[in-house]
């Protein structure tokens, strides 16, 4: 550990942590330790961050929003990098934009209605980063970010090296809330990072913009429990239908109604599971196995995680 500690600062230097706990940075409230910590703040960091763990052979994970993540009770085991690149460049050539994948999702909204360009009013008030957010082709009401991309500069580990390339959105393979890089690379300890997107938006006047951003967000308010802690919606839906969704199968198969320590389903929403009381990582996983086998005794179907668990379980 010493003598990666040492080549690590080499390369990123005193802003380099050792042990820094996640807890305080996921919207979750759980997990222990990681092992090195590095916050970028620019498109350049992250590469030499990156570069860094491929070089030195450990792993790594980008830290956008802290959202949909469950770090482990244990720590992660490598380096986590925070993902803080905040970039944002509209284009006079076309309706879009090119966003650094740490930008805040809220904030690259607010900030194309001032260019009077809509298209993802429907993510208004998501928790995200966009990187996070094409990461897990993030959506509500229908629609998704996938659906707006037209192009993802990426960092692909190579060896001990990495590569820059920019990728269409058909090599993204956006599927209900999913991307290549969440299914064919989840279990790598060397994934492809996002470093910018690119979207194509719509010319709209902002009054009308403000107007679908606030129906929006009176519908989330409506349904979810915007107050509580939690991650995020925990499982995908099965379908379309209401009672497809991970909401109702929890609810009427008695799943909502569990605890494991701190943590507990949301009485407003069961697809929402939250940190009720000091709840650890290992709470909120065994209230999701119990809950996946409720719904598998009572419906014959299996619930499949939209959070991704992380570090050492």
């Amino acid at each position: 550990m010493k003598d990666i500690d040492a080549e690590l600062r080499k390369i990123l230097g005193e802003d380099l942590r050792q042990n820094v706990v996640l807890r305080d940075y996921v919207s979750m409230k759980v997990g222990g330790v990681a092992d090195f910590f590095y916050s970028a703040t620019d498109i350049n960091n992250l590469t030499l961050a990156v570069s860094a763990a491929v070089k030195l052979k450990i792993p790594y994970f980008i830290l956008g929003g802290g959202y949909n993540i469950i770090p482990s009770d244990l720590g992660f085991p490598g380096l986590v990098i925070k993902n803080d690149c905040s970039n944002i460049v509209f284009s006079p050539d076309f309706s879009g934009v090119i966003a650094d994948s740490g930008v805040n999702l809220g904030r690259l909204i607010n900030q194309a209605t001032s260019h009077d360009l809509g298209g993802l009013e429907f993510l208004f008030g998501v928790p995200s980063s966009v990187g996070g957010a094409v990461y897990g082709n993030a959506g509500a009401l229908g629609q998704s970010i996938g659906d707006f991309v037209k192009s993802v500069t990426l960092l692909i580990p190579k060896d001990d090296t990495v590569v820059i390339v920019r990728h269409s959105p058909a090599w993204m393979s956006f599927a209900y809330r999913s991307s290549i890089l969440k299914t064919d690379y989840r279990k790598d300890k060397h994934k492809p990072v996002i470093l910018t997107v690119t979207l194509q938006l719509v010319q709209r006047r902002k009054d009308e913009i403000l107007r679908m951003t606030q129906e929006n967000m009176a519908v989330k308010k409506k349904n979810q429990p915007l107050g509580e802690i939690s991650a995020g919606s925990f499982f995908k839906n099965l379908g379309a239908l209401p009672e497809n969704s991970a909401g109702y199968l929890i609810d009427h198969s008695g799943a909502k109604k569990l605890r494991v320590g701190g943590a507990a389903f949301s009485k407003k929403h069961a697809n929402f599971l939250i940190n009720r009381k000091n709840a650890t990582a290992s709470d909120v996983h065994d209230l999701a196995e119990k809950a996946k086998e409720l719904v598998k005794e009572k419906y014959d179907c299996d619930l499949e995680e939209e959070i991704e668990y992380i570090g050492r379980w």
